[in-house]
Protein backbone atom coordinates (compact mmCIF):
# COMPACT_ATOMS: atom_id res chain seq x y z
CA UNK A 1 0.00 0.00 0.00
CA UNK A 2 1.33 3.46 -1.14
CA UNK A 3 0.55 6.21 1.40
CA UNK A 4 0.79 9.62 -0.48
CA UNK A 5 -1.75 13.07 -0.21
CA UNK A 6 0.86 14.43 -2.80
CA UNK A 7 2.00 13.28 -6.07
CA UNK A 8 4.03 9.84 -5.51
CA UNK A 9 3.54 8.45 -9.36
CA UNK A 10 7.85 7.88 -9.70
CA UNK A 11 7.42 5.69 -6.74
CA UNK A 12 4.06 3.63 -8.15
CA UNK A 13 6.41 3.29 -11.15
CA UNK A 14 9.46 1.87 -9.59
CA UNK A 15 7.04 -0.39 -7.67
CA UNK A 16 5.27 -1.36 -10.86
CA UNK A 17 8.62 -2.08 -12.73
CA UNK A 18 9.49 -4.28 -9.70
CA UNK A 19 6.80 -6.32 -10.25
CA UNK A 20 4.32 -5.52 -7.50
CA UNK A 21 0.54 -4.52 -7.27
CA UNK A 22 -0.19 -1.32 -5.79
CA UNK A 23 -2.71 -0.27 -3.43
CA UNK A 24 -3.02 3.71 -3.03
CA UNK A 25 -4.59 5.84 -0.82
CA UNK A 26 -4.16 9.59 -0.01
CA UNK A 27 -3.73 9.45 3.65
CA UNK A 28 -3.60 8.02 7.10
CA UNK A 29 -6.64 7.49 8.02
CA UNK A 30 -7.70 5.53 4.52
CA UNK A 31 -4.79 3.91 4.75
CA UNK A 32 -5.92 2.27 8.69
CA UNK A 33 -9.40 1.62 7.23
CA UNK A 34 -7.80 -0.01 4.21
CA UNK A 35 -5.39 -2.57 6.39
CA UNK A 36 -8.12 -2.91 8.60
CA UNK A 37 -9.86 -5.07 5.64
CA UNK A 38 -7.22 -6.16 3.84
CA UNK A 39 -4.11 -8.38 3.85
CA UNK A 40 -1.04 -6.49 3.14
CA UNK A 41 2.41 -7.22 2.41
CA UNK A 42 3.83 -3.53 3.10
CA UNK A 43 2.70 0.36 3.36
CA UNK A 44 5.29 2.71 2.05
CA UNK A 45 4.57 6.39 3.77
CA UNK A 46 5.02 9.17 1.57
CA UNK A 47 2.90 11.79 3.44
CA UNK A 48 -0.17 11.23 5.44
CA UNK A 49 -2.37 14.49 4.89
CA UNK A 50 -3.72 16.56 7.71
CA UNK A 51 -5.94 13.67 9.63
CA UNK A 52 -3.12 11.38 11.24
CA UNK A 53 0.72 12.35 11.29
CA UNK A 54 3.39 10.07 10.05
CA UNK A 55 4.21 8.49 13.67
CA UNK A 56 -0.04 8.02 14.24
CA UNK A 57 -0.19 6.44 11.21
CA UNK A 58 2.57 4.41 11.71
CA UNK A 59 2.14 2.96 14.49
CA UNK A 60 -1.79 2.58 14.22
CA UNK A 61 -0.93 0.75 10.92
CA UNK A 62 1.65 -1.43 13.26
CA UNK A 63 -0.92 -2.54 15.54
CA UNK A 64 -3.35 -3.30 13.56
CA UNK A 65 -1.15 -5.46 11.23
CA UNK A 66 1.80 -6.55 13.50
CA UNK A 67 3.53 -7.77 10.42
CA UNK A 68 3.14 -5.57 8.41
CA UNK A 69 6.42 -4.12 6.92
CA UNK A 70 6.43 -0.73 7.18
CA UNK A 71 8.77 1.60 5.06
CA UNK A 72 8.79 5.68 5.43
CA UNK A 73 10.16 7.53 2.08
CA UNK A 74 11.82 10.60 2.99
CA UNK A 75 14.02 13.29 1.45
CA UNK A 76 17.80 13.09 1.20
CA UNK A 77 17.81 15.56 4.37
CA UNK A 78 14.16 15.50 6.22
CA UNK A 79 12.51 18.55 7.65
CA UNK A 80 12.77 18.68 11.50
CA UNK A 81 9.58 17.46 12.54
CA UNK A 82 9.53 14.59 9.60
CA UNK A 83 12.85 13.45 11.28
CA UNK A 84 11.70 13.47 14.65
CA UNK A 85 8.21 11.43 13.93
CA UNK A 86 10.81 8.97 11.85
CA UNK A 87 12.84 8.74 15.07
CA UNK A 88 10.04 8.41 16.78
CA UNK A 89 8.78 5.54 14.61
CA UNK A 90 12.18 3.82 14.49
CA UNK A 91 12.33 3.91 18.50
CA UNK A 92 8.79 1.99 18.66
CA UNK A 93 8.94 -0.03 15.45
CA UNK A 94 12.56 -0.84 14.82
CA UNK A 95 12.24 -3.37 11.82
CA UNK A 96 10.57 0.09 9.84
CA UNK A 97 12.54 0.64 7.19
CA UNK A 98 13.35 4.70 6.42
CA UNK A 99 14.53 5.15 2.79
CA UNK A 100 14.99 8.01 0.22
CA UNK A 101 14.03 7.23 -3.14
CA UNK A 102 16.76 5.76 -4.21
CA UNK A 103 16.91 3.61 -1.48
CA UNK A 104 13.85 2.16 -2.28
CA UNK A 105 14.91 1.64 -5.44
CA UNK A 106 17.86 -0.37 -4.21
CA UNK A 107 15.80 -2.11 -2.00
CA UNK A 108 13.11 -3.30 -4.21
CA UNK A 109 15.73 -4.56 -6.92
CA UNK A 110 17.33 -5.99 -3.60
CA UNK A 111 13.85 -7.59 -2.26
CA UNK A 112 12.83 -8.77 -6.07
CA UNK A 113 16.07 -11.14 -6.61
CA UNK A 114 15.21 -12.60 -3.28
CA UNK A 115 12.29 -13.85 -4.22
Amino acid sequence: MLVGSRACVHVEELFARAGYYVVKVHDGVAAVERARHESLRAAVLISTGRGMDLAETALTLRDIAPSLEIIILVDRKPAEETARQTDAIFRAIPQAKILTQADLNNYLAFSKRMT
